[in-house]
C-alpha cells in the first residue's frame, strides 16, 4: 500500500469514526431532547396540581373567611334584631292589663308561696288591687312595672320577681326564633331596602 492509499484509507476511516460519533451523538442529543422534553411534560404537570392545590386552598380561605364574616353579620344582625324586637315586645306589654288583668294578676300572686311580704311594688294603676292581695306589705308604686309584682321580705334578702317584663326575659329564647322567622317572612314579602 502506497503513502496516498494509506492517506485516503485513514481518511476514510477517520470519516467514518467522525460520522459514527456525530450519529451516536446525534442519538444522544435525541435522547436528552426527548429526555428533557419529558421532564418538562413531568415539571409542567407537577406544577399545575400543585398551582391547582394551592388555588384550591387559597379559594376554601377565602370561602372560609366569607362564611366566617358573612355568619358574623347574621349574629350580629339576629342580634340587633333580637334586641329591637325584645324592645318593642317591652312597650307591648301594657296591652296585656286590658281585660281580665285582675284574674292574671290573681294568677301571678297564686304562683308564689305565701308569705309575710314586706314591700310589694307594682304598676301605680295596680295599687290597689296590690293591697287587697298583699295585705299589710308596704305597697311601693313602680310604672316601670307594666303589669304583676315584685315582692320582698327579710329585707330584700328574699326576692320574688313576677313581672311582665321578668316573665318575657324568661320566654325570649323560646319566642324569639318565631318572631325572627315572622319578621325574616314579612321582609321578604316585601323585599329588603336597597339601602340607597
Amino acid at each position: 500500500m502506497g503513502h496516498e492509499e494509506l492517506i485516503a484509507s485513514l481518511r476514510k476511516e477517520g470519516e467514518e469514526k467522525v460520522r459514527t460519533i456525530r450519529d451516536a451523538a446525534e442519538i444522544e442529543a435525541e435522547n436528552i431532547r426527548a429526555e428533557t422534553a419529558g421532564k418538562i411534560k413531568r415539571l409542567r404537570e407537577e406544577f399545575r396540581k400543585k398551582e391547582a392545590r394551592l388555588t384550591k386552598i387559597q379559594e376554601d380561605d377565602v370561602l372560609f373567611s366569607a362564611e366566617k364574616k358573612a355568619r358574623i353579620i347574621m349574629l350580629s344582625a339576629e342580634k340587633s334584631l333580637s334586641e329591637r324586637l325584645f324592645k318593642l315586645s317591652l312597650t307591648c306589654l301594657h296591652e296585656l292589663r286590658r281585660g281580665g288583668y285582675e284574674n292574671i294578676f290573681s294568677a301571678l300572686v297564686k304562683e308564689i308561696p305565701r308569705a309575710k311580704w314586706e314591700e310589694v311594688r307594682v304598676h301605680s294603676a295596680d295599687a290597689g288591687m296590690a293591697r287587697r292581695y298583699f295585705p299589710g306589705s308596704v305597697i311601693v308604686s313602680d310604672d316601670d312595672v307594666s303589669g304583676g309584682f315584685e315582692a320582698a321580705m327579710e329585707s330584700g334578702r328574699r326576692h320574688i320577681i313576677n313581672t311582665f317584663e321578668k316573665r318575657l326575659e324568661r320566654a325570649w329564647e323560646e319566642i324569639l326564633p318565631f318572631l325572627v322567622i315572622d319578621t325574616y317572612k314579612e321582609a321578604s314579602r316585601y323585599g329588603i331596602p336597597s339601602g340607597d
